[in-house]
């Protein structure tokens, strides 16, 4: 009897002719979602196979598109649900798993960026840099043609909704996603400064300071990686200066600046507010 094929090896034969190899890809399919069910039970140690294995099934799913129509949903559960307890490397081996899924099609473009946009919460840095990452691009490259007002207004309608969990660390990343595709001028509408301006309410202080940074104009220079609370704290305190000096002064008075454009700025700010 021959020996089995390896997973690259076999990967290769059915790109060729997957009609030929679906008896093997189905038997390599169910010791795959064996191993997922082990790891939803277990996930905090993963079998030594998994990994080959997942990427391995998410390369071949299009070939495949009956046999492994519930691939997607199930890889996208396990990540969303056990992120804050699955090992690192499983965690982004299924990010990078489903954005090629939904690259060959098997995932719906609004379905994947509004999990992405939920899995801000994770603890993983190294995840929310690559899911940042993705969401920008994407959201992007959807827009890139033909403004997409549906897949557009539901994701904007998505982050109002983060905004208001108690997560502070998903609805900073969610707002600065929103920041930088304002910056890139992809979101460069009303919905979308309205969304930001509502977060100077929410009870996140590292919000309201990246909602007022944007307000007074900030928003040009791009932001990359972490924060420390001092840096912040210096941030905010530069930032109340500014609004003051802008909207009239230290003492309250507006000699010290002309007064059209203080009251250029008062209205800009004024309008913010009413809209959110």
């Amino acid at each position: 009897m021959a020996a089995a094929p390896s997973l690259a090896t076999l990967q290769n034969l059915v790109r060729r002719d997957p009609d030929g190899y679906t008896e093997e890809v189905g038997r390599r399919l169910r010791h795959f979602q064996s191993l997922l069910a082990l790891v939803e039970q277990q996930p905090g140690s993963s079998p030594a196979d998994f990994l080959p294995l997942l990427s391995f099934v998410s390369h071949i799913a299009a070939c495949f598109p009956s046999l492994m129509a519930d691939l997607p949903e199930g890889l996208g559960r396990l990540l969303e649900e056990r992120h804050d307890v699955l090992e690192p490397a499983v965690r982004r081996a299924l990010l990078q798993a489903l954005v090629l899924l939904r690259n060959r099609g098997m995932v719906p473009p609004l379905a994947l960026l509004q999990r992405c946009f939920r899995l801000f919460r994770c603890r993983d840095k190294t995840l929310r840099a690559r899911l940042y990452a993705y969401v920008v691009t994407d959201i992007k490259t959807a827009n890139r043609k033909a403004r997409d007002q549906p897949l557009n207004r539901a994701l904007q309608n998505h982050v109002i909704h983060i905004l208001q969990e108690p997560s502070s660390v998903g609805a900073k990343y969610a707002l600065r996603a929103m920041i930088e595709l304002y910056r890139r001028q992809v979101w460069r509408d009303a919905k979308t400064v309205n969304v930001i301006a509502s977060a100077l309410f929410c009870p996140h202080p590292k919000l309201r300071i990246a909602a007022l940074h944007f307000l007074l104009g900030a928003h040009d220079a791009p932001r990359d990686g972490e924060d420390s609370e001092e840096e912040e704290l210096q941030e905010a305190r530069g930032a109340v200066s500014k609004l003051r000096e802008q909207l009239g002064g230290k003492d309250g008075s507006h000699e010290s600046r002309p007064g059209r454009c203080v009251n250029k700025k008062k209205r800009k700010l004024q309008r913010a507010m009413r809209s959110t």
